[in-house]
C-alpha cells in the first residue's frame, strides 16, 4: 500500500512523510540489468500466457533482467493484492482476489518450460484465507515436483501468523528451502511495517528450525534490507537474533524506494560495508551469507542452497 497524503487526516502524519521525502543520490554501484534477449522475451510470454504474477515484475526487482535472461524467475501466488500494506514495497495493497485454483499446475508448467533445476515461490499475504495461504504453497510444491522430478523449491513465505499447524504443513511439503524475511530490525517496525510485528517473525522462524526436530528436511532463510535508518548496532542485534531462531541462509541488500511516494533510503551502504557485514555473519556461523548491494530475497538461492548445504 502505497500512502496517500491526500486520504490522511492527520496533519502530522502527513508532515512526517513530507520531511522523509529526502531524496539520496544514487551511487554507481546501485544499477539494474536491463535486458531484450531473446530469453527475456521468452521468460514474459510465457508468465502472462500463464496468467503467472511474479516478484520480480511486481515488487519491481532490479536484477529482473539479469535473471530472466538466465531464465530464472520468482513467482509470486495467491493474487496480487497484499493485506499488510508495508510503505517500503512495491507490491499491490488493497482487496484481494479470489485464489486461483490453477495457479499451482500453471507454475510447475512454468517451470518445466523454463528447465528450472532450482525454483523460488512467493506470496502477498492473505491475512484474509482461513490457513493464510499455505495450502496453497503446499499445492504448489506438489504440482512442480510431480511434474518435474528433480527440482529443487524454495519457498519463501508470509509468517502465516506464526500458527505452528500452518508452518508444519509448509515444512512438509517437501521443499527444501522455507524461508521468512525479518526485512528491518525491530525498531522501524512500527512505521514502515505497523501491520507486521519483528516477534512474530521471528517466531516464525524458530518454529520452522523446530519442525526440524519432527523430521523436515529444510534449510530456514531469511534477509535484511539495509539503508532504512537502521545503525550498526541494530544490524548486529537482528543477525544475532536470526542465528539465535534457527536461520541457516542469511540475506543482506540495499534498500532502494521503488518511488517517491514509498518510504525514502535513509542510507546506501558500499560494497566494502557489505563485505564487513558479509564476514560478521559468517563469524556467527550462518551456514550461508550472500550480502551485496543488489542483492535480494531470490537472488542467486541455487548458490546459497548448495553452500549451506554442504555445511551440514
Amino acid at each position: 500500500m502505497i500512502y496517500n497524503e491526500k486520504e490522511s487526516t492527520d496533519e502530522k502524519a502527513v508532515q512526517r512523510f513530507k520531511t522523509m521525502k529526502n531524496i539520496l543520490q544514487k551511487p554507481a554501484w546501485i544499477r539494474g540489468t536491463v535486458s531484450w534477449d531473446e530469453n527475456y522475451k521468452d521468460v514474459r510470454s510465457l508468465i502472462r500466457e500463464l496468467k503467472l504474477n511474479t516478484v520480480c515484475v511486481e515488487a519491481a526487482c532490479p536484477n529482473k533482467g539479469e535473471c530472466w535472461e538466465a531464465r530464472h524467475v520468482t513467482f509470486m501466488i495467491l493474487g496480487e493484492a497484499c493485506t499488510r500494506g508495508c510503505i517500503f514495497c512495491n507490491v499491490t495493497g488493497g482487496e484481494p482476489d479470489s485464489v486461483n485454483p490453477q495457479e499451482p499446475a500453471n507454475v510447475a508448467k512454468a517451470v518445466r518450460e523454463l528447465g528450472s533445476k532450482y525454483v523460488v515461490v512467493t506470496s502477498v499475504t492473505r491475512d484474509d484465507l482461513e490457513d493464510k495461504g499455505a495450502g496453497h504453497f503446499v499445492s504448489t510444491v506438489k504440482e512442480i515436483k510431480t511434474l518435474i522430478s528433480d527440482v529443487l523449491v524454495e519457498l519463501l513465505i508470509p509468517d502465516l501468523d506464526a500458527d505452528p499447524d500452518l508452518l508444519r504443513q509448509v515444512a512438509f511439503s517437501t521443499a527444501e528451502v522455507v524461508g521468512h524475511n525479518i526485512e528491518m530490525p525491530e525498531a522501524l517496525y512500527g512505521n514502515i511495517r505497523p501491520n507486521a510485528s519483528y516477534q512474530r517473525s521471528l517466531k516464525t522462524i524458530r518454529m520452522l528450525n523446530s519442525m526440524k526436530l519432527e523430521g523436515a528436511q529444510i534449510l530456514v532463510k531469511s534477509a535484511l534490507m539495509l539503508g532504512l535508518g537502521e545503525g550498526e548496532k541494530d544490524i548486529s542485534a537482528t543477525l544475532r537474533d536470526l542465528k539465535d531462531a534457527g536461520t541457516d541462509i542469511v540475506y543482506m541488500g540495499q534498500y532502494l524506494s521503488p518511488s517517491e511516494e514509498h518510504y525514502p533510503v535513509k542510507r546506501y551502504y558500499s560494497p566494502d560495508e557489505f563485505a564487513s557485514l558479509r564476514e560478521e555473519a559468517e563469524k556467527m556461523g550462518f551456514k550461508a551469507v550472500l550480502a551485496a548491494p543488489m542483492v535480494r530475497s531470490s537472488y542467486r538461492a541455487q548458490e546459497a542452497y548448495t553452500k549451506a548445504s554442504k555445511a551440514d
